[in-house]
């Protein structure tokens, strides 16, 4: 690693991040302002990874907070086609950068339709800050880099709003990691979660610790990178969202599915120039994942890996990473994220890619530029 390889040193500084989001007074602050408004409808959304964070918060929220109705949306379907029961409800958006208009688009419509507005963001001086009744500043970033961006191109230029131009991580686990210390001061077992939670942080640089493992993985799925495809059930479909996404960043065809549905559907385009890298928390997804992962392997070639729950390896499974998980499930995907991020990363370098720059250098500025257009200069209704 070299002193700038910006993409390694955010996900080397993870562990940092998630000790300031666990000292940060404003997310129990949050959940006592929702608990005192009497919410009962909490409403999440974002684009991006953004989006599959608020996916995570939903499926969390609804398993520890029982007394609260818990949805996810993209915002543009939040906005335009859907109907839900605005009384006592409240929007969570989430935006890093705090410029995605898509998200500030939400939050006027939902103040709009009478719901208490919130926000998760990196920038202070953000619309989407500023907009909100209640804003909290997740501090993964210096507030000064948010400011400014390495590209050179006018419109290029102006999107800002991130520490380093390039493919996020810490944001990321840094937004799932505040939902979940969220869900659980609204829990009715906070004590119990925030534990939990606690535990889980502190199982994030031992797994960083096996950094070379995920580096060496990515390395060899390079000859079968033409697609590759990222496989779970349960918490752990938005990591496989993400996991997507990363590879979106570097212009690689990436893939998300439900371990069942992708038996019917993504398995037919799945061949010996294929990755599919599997997530498995638990003894039932592990179970149906080894029925899967032979066929791929040995009928159509196929690299496969397993991420698997250490405690669950008492013979040894081929292809597989065995990884320290927190003893509630559902927080899972905060272990899982690490691997899934170091795996694109060596995937993309050992492709030749840049990992310094938004699609691994590939006509960075013009599609920096087109984004630009599409997202931060888009016309709102609201």
């Amino acid at each position: 690693m070299t002193l700038d390889d910006y993409m390694m040193s955010e996900m080397l500084e993870q562990p940092d991040v998630l000790r300031r989001i666990l000292a940060n007074p404003q997310i129990e602050a949050l959940a006592n302002f929702l608990q005192e408004e009497d919410i009962e409808h909490l409403i999440l959304t974002g684009s991006g990874d953004s989006y599959c964070a608020a996916w995570y918060g939903s499926i969390l929220g609804n398993e520890v907070c029982p007394k609260l109705q818990i949805s996810h949306y993209a915002p543009f379907e939040y906005v335009n086609y859907t109907q839900s029961n605005q009384k006592n409800a409240a929007l969570l958006g989430i935006s890093v950068s705090g410029g995605t208009l898509r998200v500030l688009e939400a939050l006027r419509y939902a103040k709009k339709q009478g719901l208490k507005t919130i926000s998760f963001t990196d920038n202070p001086k953000g619309k989407v800050a500023q907009e909100s009744d209640k804003a909290v500043f997740l501090s993964t970033s210096p507030i000064e880099a948010l400011q400014i961006s390495s590209y050179e191109t006018e419109d290029a230029k102006n999107y800002t709003g991130y520490h380093h131009d390039v493919a996020q991580t810490k944001t990321y686990l840094g937004n799932i990691a505040a939902l979940s210390i969220l869900m659980a001061h609204i829990s009715p077992n906070t004590d119990v979660l925030m534990e939990d939670i606690t535990k889980a942080f502190e199982i994030i640089p031992k797994v960083i610790a096996q950094k070379e493992n995920f580096l060496n993985a990515g390395k060899e799925m390079v000859k079968a990178a033409d697609r590759v495809i990222f496989v779970s059930s349960g918490a752990n479909r938005p990591t496989s969202l993400f996991g997507a996404y990363k590879m979106f960043e570097f212009t690689i065809d990436g893939y998300y599915a439900d371990i069942e549905e992708y038996c019917h559907t993504k398995y037919f385009i799945t061949n010996k120039k294929s990755s599919v890298i599997f997530i498995a928390p638990d003894s039932v997804s592990l179970s149906r994942s080894l029925e899967i992962e032979p066929v791929l392997r040995e009928l159509i070639e196929t690299k496969t890996l397993i991420l698997m729950n250490e405690e669950l390896s008492k013979e040894e499974i081929t292809n597989s990473i065995p990884l320290p998980l927190p003893s509630t499930q559902v927080l899972s995907p905060l272990v899982f994220t690490i691997p899934v991020e170091f795996i694109s990363y060596s995937l993309a370098k050992t492709c030749g890619f840049n990992t310094n720059t938004f699609r691994g250098g590939q006509e960075t500025e013009k599609y920096v530029s087109g984004s630009f257009k599409t997202i931060r200069q888009s016309k709102m209704q609201y």
